[in-house]
């Protein structure tokens, strides 16, 4: 077996001219666990920094963006109703932190790269190159899903599901939570394949064991959907399953591609 296909050591010459292998990344220094720690605390302020700074560029653009939402979602002929003093600036905020969180995880990810790059090999250090950009497409294509496609269900057809025994009258922080909550859900969710396969390329579960656990994994999902999407009518349940599924046998994929 060779040093390419282990990927953990290095091979070697020793005195009698036979080759042995040298545990350890080349160039890597022990440090202390405390220097090790407060390099981590560092990084996970400039990504907690990154993430207060796009929440500041986007508030004051925050107020269209809610009354967009509210027109594609809700229809002007709903009158927002804010039933506290701080509801409105509360419900911006929550708005302005999925632009947050669409340019801070990917920083994220190059902060853990840039954390563990000393210990990590070659393939390892293109593995996380890898995943930086990945990482930001797929939170993307997350909340754009949950945008074009579960929020319409969950308005139109399952908030005025009693519309005609009920008059509907909105709390804008709220309803801005809903949305929040679905869209940065979606875009976090999304992140799976790239969980999957940093499972497995580190070893913690086999790529054998995905495929052949296949119906334990489904069940897991349908559990997870029923349990984060309270919908009566269970059509977001069905829809966010789906995409669950479509994301785990994509994380297959990718696990053999990478």
């Amino acid at each position: 077996m060779d040093s390419q296909q282990t990927g953990n050591v290095a091979p070697s010459t020793n005195a009698s001219g036979k080759n042995s292998y040298a545990s350890g990344v080349p160039g890597d220094v022990e440090e202390p666990v405390m220097a090790h720690l407060f390099e981590l605390r560092d990084r996970l302020a400039i990504v907690l920094i990154w993430l207060v700074v796009g929440i500041i560029i986007s508030f004051p653009f925050s107020a269209r963006g809610m009354l967009l939402l509210w027109k594609e979602f809700i229809g002007p002929g709903m009158i927002m109703s804010a039933y506290s003093p701080l509801e409105w600036t509360l419900a911006r905020l929550k708005l302005c932190l999925i632009f947050a969180l669409a340019i801070s995880i990917p920083l994220f990810f190059y902060e853990l790269y840039r954390f563990a790059a000393k210990g990590l090999y070659p393939n390892e250090r293109r593995f996380f190159i890898k995943v930086i950009p990945a990482s930001f497409l797929l939170f993307m294509l997350g909340t754009a899903i949950g945008y074009f496609l579960v929020l319409p269900v969950m308005f139109r057809y399952i908030l005025f599901y009693s519309g005609d025994m009920a008059t509907a009258q909105l709390s804008v922080q709220n309803t801005v939570s809903a949305v929040t909550t679905i869209l940065a859900g979606f875009g976090v969710v999304f992140q799976l394949p790239l969980l999957v396969v940093f499972a497995v390329k580190m070893g913690l579960v086999q790529y054998q064991t995905l495929k052949k656990q296949r119906i334990l994994v489904y069940s897991a999902i349908l559990a997870f959907s029923l349990f984060i999407t309270p919908d009566p009518t269970f059509i977001a349940q069905i829809v966010v399953a789906i995409l669950l599924a479509i994301l785990f046998e994509f994380s297959l994929l990718l696990v053999r591609l990478f």
